[in-house]
């Protein structure tokens, strides 16, 4: 997990998440609308974490770990939804 954070982190300005056929899952949506897609399931996991270290400026970050449900077995055995802080509102940067 430590490997995929340190991914995460890393890789946040690097990777745009921009995967296609993923049930709908789509870069600047809100917490509520990805609640929505899961059919309302709460993740296992919520990490909060500060993005961007290797950047200018250091940014928060929340990572939702889902450990089933529709993306896993699509991505792998888990699904990271990574959010960032938008004026207020979380909303999906990218996923693992």
């Amino acid at each position: 997990m430590k490997k995929m954070l340190a991914l995460v982190c890393l890789g946040l300005a690097a990777c745009d998440g921009s995967l296609h056929g993923d049930r709908g899952l789509q870069r600047g949506m809100t917490e509520q609308e990805v609640a929505q897609l899961e059919g309302k399931q709460v993740p296992d996991r919520i990490i909060m974490r500060t993005c961007g270290t290797t950047t200018p400026k250091p940014f928060p970050c929340k990572v939702q770990v889902y450990r089933r449900g529709l993306w896993v077995g699509r991505f792998g055995s888990e699904v990271a939804v990574v959010f960032e802080d938008v004026r207020g509102q979380w909303v999906v940067s990218q996923w693992l």
